[in-house]
């Protein structure tokens, strides 16, 4: 089979959103509190909807909702402009969701110039409209491309790191790629643009997420957001820009842009709740919300593969479980497609999915091996993988994966364990060889090459879940950015930028086009601020001013150590991190905790691992406890290993 770039991101992982979960700087491990009752507003506060009382006030130009990639380039952008801006971030650091991005798409860069990289325009365009069946906004996609090379420069200008390389990000259709250096937008992007805007008198709250919009007579006022502890803080501003991170969190959302299990979809992203969708939409705005796109894929539950499959690096059971010779059936055992789906582009593996309510894979030995050979980064050998599959098969701790030496027994344990029609599912098998064996996919044409018969035990029977790691679209934004009615007015003030708005691929995402997504976050950020700059005009204050309380937000603990005195020994626990089992090794001595270790396999090098040995061991050797801050954007590390310290401790106290 032949290994296109789409099937090497579907079966090696995807190095570019490998780390999207990591960040620098301290977070709250407290969860952020239930909103506080409204009480009446007054003066000023009248404006909103339901006004909260207010423990600080800020008064800028410009308010940017999300401290992400767009949210970053909005707030260098508007500082630029002469506004004065306030960054609402509900983590407690910069970079958002986009730090794991390993660069920036654009045409006639002078780095593509210098490399005689010549690209016109309209083929990227043509591209992607031609895929999209013409879905996608072409203004959108030509004011990205007219503009990617110039941003370049801009990034440049704020201090972002490129090695210079500029490639087709292994095999893409065009040589777009601008290389961001080996620990991607974490320290070449994210520091920078912070620095940068910090720099520009930009005001950042973290720890503090917007939680409703203040309107006055159909215009943006303002934002109200709370901080861990339950103060409301009030920002009034004359432009809004929403730039929260998608949805990929939130059920709801999900289920209209068309997920139909999402009682079981696994997550990539921490604390991406559609906070941006919904403010949008309180206000007036419309939504599009079912045109959604994303990163999403077929994955496992649990070991082997982790929670979530190939968005970490690659692994058998989850490649084997979407490989295109393998069978896939739904909720009543019947199959409903070709299985080829994703040959081309990994994201159209799941859309099948979409109409069903649960996806099983069937596949034997052979697939399997022929999955795992053709993985180009395998998490683990053959042999470990032979183990790994050995212990999922005797624990079977979700239930929902089997091996048989016969079709029949197969058929039969599936059945009993899943409540499917024992005669519907041996059908669909037994119906699925006879087309094999006759090289004719009769039902759904599925290409003679992928018609493997499954004759080859041991035989496998999986669950694979719907995956999502992030989505793109959900709010409707015009050309400016402005978010719109359903009328295609524009609400005075208001603005989206990044995926929460990205409308330049509707219901599936190409990826023929190497850093698109991280171009459209800088560009759309870009312009959502030039457009509210040119909206605000003269009248802009151009710094910030507050009152009240307005220390930072910071997390409350929400561990004690138990009482009683550590006795002197070594003590180790295990916990699931982001993406792999965490195992800490706790020393105490003289009483105390002297020494901290831990092992793992695929916390990412530059975010989770250093987020444990350059920060949390010496924080909680220093302080004696666990009861400190998480470092933001390795939230579920950090969780993972300080629930694991603890239970170490509680193992020295008992």
């Amino acid at each position: 089979m032949t290994i296109t770039r789409r099937g090497f991101l579907g079966m090696a992982g995807v190095a570019g959103v490998a780390g999207l979960a990591a960040g620098a700087g301290l977070a709250g491990c407290a969860p952020a509190p239930e909103k506080a009752t409204p009480v009446a507003a007054t003066g000023d506060e009248a404006v909103s909807g339901a006004a909260y009382e207010a423990a600080a006030t800020y008064t800028c130009d410009i308010c940017i909702c999300g401290a992400g990639n767009s949210g970053l380039s909005a707030a260098v952008e508007a500082a630029q402009q002469g506004l004065g801006v306030v960054v609402l971030e509900k983590h407690g650091g910069t970079g958002g969701g986009g730090i794991g991005t390993e660069g920036v798409f654009a045409v006639n860069s002078q780095m593509q110039q210098d490399a005689n990289i010549s690209i016109k325009p309209a083929e990227i365009i043509s591209c992607e409209m031609e895929y999209s069946h013409n879905r996608a906004n072409g203004l959108k996609w030509l004011d990205l491309v007219q503009a990617s090379g110039e941003n370049i420069a801009w990034l440049q200008e704020c201090g972002v790191n490129f090695t210079g390389v500029v490639d087709d990000y292994h095999g893409g259709m065009f040589q777009t790629f601008h290389w961001f250096g080996e620990n991607r937008a974490h320290d070449d992007f994210s520091p920078a643009m912070t620095e940068t805007a910090r720099s520009l008198g930009v005001e950042f709250l973290l720890n503090c997420p917007a939680v409703e919009l203040v309107m006055d007579n159909g215009a943006v006022a303002g934002v109200w957001a709370q901080k861990l502890n339950g103060d409301y803080v009030l920002v009034k501003a004359r432009a809004v820009v929403l730039a929260t991170g998608g949805f990929a969190n939130n059920d709801e959302y999900l289920q209209e842009g068309g997920f139909s299990d999402t009682t079981n979809v696994k997550r990539f992203l921490y604390g991406y709740d559609g906070d941006g969708v919904r403010m949008a939409l309180e206000a007036g705005g419309a939504s599009n919300v079912p045109r959604m796109s994303g990163l999403m894929q077929l994955t496992v539950q649990g070991a082997p593969g982790g929670e979530y499959g190939t968005f970490g690096r690659g692994d058998g059971l989850v490649v084997a479980g979407h490989n295109p010779c393998a069978i896939w059936i739904n909720e009543d055992g019947q199959r409903f497609c070709a299985e080829s789906a994703g040959i081309e582009n990994w994201m159209a593996d799941m859309i099948p999915s979409l109409a069903h309510h649960k996806l099983y894979s069937i596949y034997d030995a052979k697939i399997f091996k022929d999955a795992y050979d053709g993985m180009i980064m395998p998490r683990i050998d053959w042999a470990a993988t032979q183990e790994e599959l050995a212990q999922r098969i005797e624990e079977n701790p979700y239930d929902d994966f089997f091996s048989a030496d016969t079709l029949e027994e197969l058929a039969k344990k599936a059945s009993d364990a899943l409540g499917l029609d024992y005669d519907t599912v041996i059908a669909s098998i037994n119906g699925y060889n006879e087309m094999c064996e006759a090289g004719d996919d009769a039902h759904f044409g599925k290409p003679k090459e992928y018609l493997q018969k499954i004759a080859n035990p041991p035989y496998y029977f999986c669950y694979m879940p719907q995956a999502c790691m992030v989505t793109f679209g959900g709010i409707r934004t015009n050309r400016k950015m402005e978010v719109v009615t359903k009328a295609g007015e524009a609400i005075p003030g208001l603005y989206s930028a990044g995926v929460d708005s990205a409308d330049l691929w509707p219901n599936i995402y190409t990826i023929n086009v190497p850093g698109g997504t991280n171009a459209n976050n800088i560009n759309s950020g870009r312009f959502a601020s030039k457009n509210a700059a040119v909206y605000i005009g003269s009248g802009k204050a151009g710094a910030v001013s507050s009152e009240g309380d307005t220390s930072p937000s910071v997390a409350e603990p929400t561990w004690k150590m138990p009482e009683g005195s550590l006795k002197d020994g070594t003590y180790t626990d295990t916990q699931f991190g982001m993406f792999s089992d965490i195992a800490v090794t706790v020393t105490v001595a003289g009483g105390k905790i002297a020494e901290i270790k831990q092992e793992n396999e695929l916390e990412t090098t530059y975010v989770g691992q250093a987020a444990m040995e350059q920060t949390l061991i010496p924080a909680v050797i220093e302080a004696q406890t666990v009861a400190i801050d998480t470092v933001a954007g390795a939230t579920r590390t950090s969780q993972g290993f300080l629930t694991a310290v603890a239970k170490c401790c509680e193992q020295a106290v008992a």
